[in-house]
C-alpha cells in the first residue's frame, strides 16, 4: 500500500508535466481562464489515475487489495496536488482542502471498488465511470475556481 501511495504521488507529478506540455504544445490559456482547458486537465488527471489503479488491479493477488491500493493512490495524488496548489495561495481555506482530498479519494475509490467487483470486463461501464469521475472532478474544480 505504501507503494500505491508513492505511485499516486508520481502520477500527480506526471499529470502536472502532461498538463504543462498540453498547454505549451497547443498554446492553450491556463485552466483558470477557460473551461475547455480545465476539462482537458481533469480528463488527464482522471485517466492517469485510472491507468495506475487498473495496473494495480491486474497485479493484485486479492480483490480487497484493489480497493485499498486505489484509495492510497488517490491519497498520494491528492496530497501532492494539495502541496503544489497551496504553494500558490496566500491563505489556506478548509473547504478547498477537504474538497480536494474528497474528490481524489472518491474518484479513485469508485474506480477501485468497481475494478474489485470485476466490472473491468464491461468496457462501456468503465468508460462511463471514467466520464462520471471527470464530470464530478470538473464540477468541483469549477466551483473552487469560481468561488474561492
Amino acid at each position: 500500500m505504501l507503494l500505491a501511495f508513492f505511485e499516486g504521488i508520481i502520477t500527480a507529478l506526471g499529470a502536472l508535466v502532461l498538463e504543462l506540455a498540453v498547454l505549451a504544445v497547443f498554446n492553450l490559456p491556463p485552466a483558470e481562464n477557460t473551461l475547455f482547458t480545465l476539462l482537458i486537465f481533469v480528463a488527464i488527471e482522471e485517466s492517469l489515475k485510472y491507468a495506475i489503479i487498473y495496473n494495480h488491479s491486474l497485479k493484485a493477488n486479492s480483490r480487497e487489495k484493489i480497493f485499498a491500493n486505489a484509495v492510497f493512490i488517490g491519497l498520494g495524488f491528492a496530497l501532492t496536488e494539495l502541496f503544489l496548489k497551496q504553494l500558490d495561495y496566500q491563505k489556506i481555506s478548509f473547504l478547498p482542502i477537504f474538497g480536494l482530498l474528497f474528490i481524489h479519494l472518491f474518484t479513485a475509490g469508485t474506480v477501485g471498488f468497481f475494478l474489485k467487483q470485476k466490472y473491468d470486463q464491461h468496457k462501456l461501464f468503465i468508460f462511463l465511470l471514467l466520464v462520471l469521475n471527470v464530470i464530478l472532478h470538473f464540477g468541483y474544480n469549477f466551483l473552487i475556481l469560481r468561488y474561492f
